[in-house]
């Protein structure tokens, strides 16, 4: 018979320990997790213009524009416009978590509108009541380019300023707020300087021009920037307000640029909503800069009164601007660093064919 050794016994006896010991020690430990989710995100707005309005929805991270780039689009939700007179507007998903109105449509003014949203989960939203006033009219548009120092001594910032000229109705109070919309350019590229890519099996980099194109109209969005106000300083008295600034990328005003945008009607709460989103996107890290703030807009939830929802929706009067910007009339334009050595045609959002409406 094989005897076992008293040192493997008592090794034996020592891990059975140790088993008996976790086992006896370990407490299961229940927490809840703190992340609340992604919070929903409201942009978009309906006007008096006839025409499709749009309203955008997504989760965006709760820790702060840095992270726009982890935003989702709320898809499969159902969302409707309604006014103070029980008339219901229905939008349609074109693309994900962009919802549009199925026809062409109108608001009115002295009516009241809100927004409702029941997301493919069941969470249902609603806006506070926006009741359209009129908005003062803009006369005319100017524009001019600007230069503006950075902190690389070698660059500047060179751009151009569009300007609204109007005169401020002085018996009542009203606020402006001025959107920028797409808008057109005439993008030149040099379709002449194209060369074989070094991949090429037999001539890598060598010069090949095409024949087309060179001259094409390129569609983009608006620069992100927010132009707001009230009559406070000006109440009665005509103004010269600047409205836009387009940054010159080197490309934009290499021929035309023409600039759309909407002067839209808002309330005192959407006002301060704007100067506040404004503040915070201004923000450039100084010791100066006021605190970040949690920004609540118009739009809550009917399921939870603690949940946060980000953005606003505008019910606004709407008058559309249009301005053609000439690289003739600018004092400073950029050198463009990079050409586009190619067919224009090949240039995202290009097309040879202007706007219907082109006429510079």
């Amino acid at each position: 018979m094989k005897m076992i050794s008293t040192s493997k016994i008592r090794l034996s006896l020592f891990f059975l320990f140790l088993v008996c010991l976790g086992i006896s020690c370990i407490e299961e430990y229940s927490f809840e997790s703190q992340d609340p989710g992604r919070l929903l995100t409201i942009e978009g707005r309906i006007t008096t213009q006839l025409k499709k309005h749009r309203i955008r929805l997504s989760r965006a991270s709760q820790y702060g524009p840095d992270f726009n780039g982890l935003n989702r689009p709320e898809s499969l939700a159902t969302v409707l416009i309604r006014d103070d007179l029980g008339k219901t507007i229905s939008l349609e998903e074109i693309s994900p978590g962009v919802y549009e109105t199925a026809d062409f449509v109108s608001a009115e003014i002295g009516r009241s509108y809100n927004l409702e949203i029941i997301t493919f989960i069941g969470g249902r939203y609603i806006s506070l009541p926006e009741t359209i006033v009129p908005v003062p009219k803009i006369d005319s548009l100017s524009y001019r380019s600007v230069r503006s120092a950075t902190t690389n001594r070698l660059l500047s910032d060179v751009g151009v300023q569009v300007i609204a000229h109007f005169r401020d109705p002085g018996d009542i109070k009203n606020y402006y707020y001025w959107a920028g919309n797409e808008s057109t350019y005439v993008l030149v590229t040099q379709p002449e300087d194209f060369t074989n890519p070094p991949t090429h099996p037999t001539c890598p980099r060598c010069p090949n021009p095409k024949p087309c194109c060179k001259i094409c109209y390129r569609k983009e969005q608006p620069v992100v920037n927010i132009y707001a106000s009230d009559d406070n300083e000006f109440n009665g008295l005509s103004q010269s307000r600047i409205i836009a600034y387009i940054p010159d990328d080197g490309l934009r005003f290499l021929d035309t640029y023409r600039y759309e945008g909407s002067n839209l009607s808002i309330n005192e709460r959407g006002n301060r909503f704007l100067k506040l989103v404004d503040q915070q996107i201004s923000l450039t890290g100084s010791v100066f800069d006021p605190p970040p703030a949690n920004i609540r807009g118009n739009v809550f939830s009917l399921d939870d009164a603690n949940e946060t929802v980000l953005g606003y929706f505008f019910a606004s009067d709407e008058q559309p601007l249009q301005v053609y910007i000439k690289r003739e009339n600018l004092e400073f334009v950029l050198t463009p660093s990079t050409k586009i050595p190619d067919d224009c045609r090949l240039s995202r959002n290009a097309t040879l064919q202007p706007p219907a409406d082109w006429n510079p």
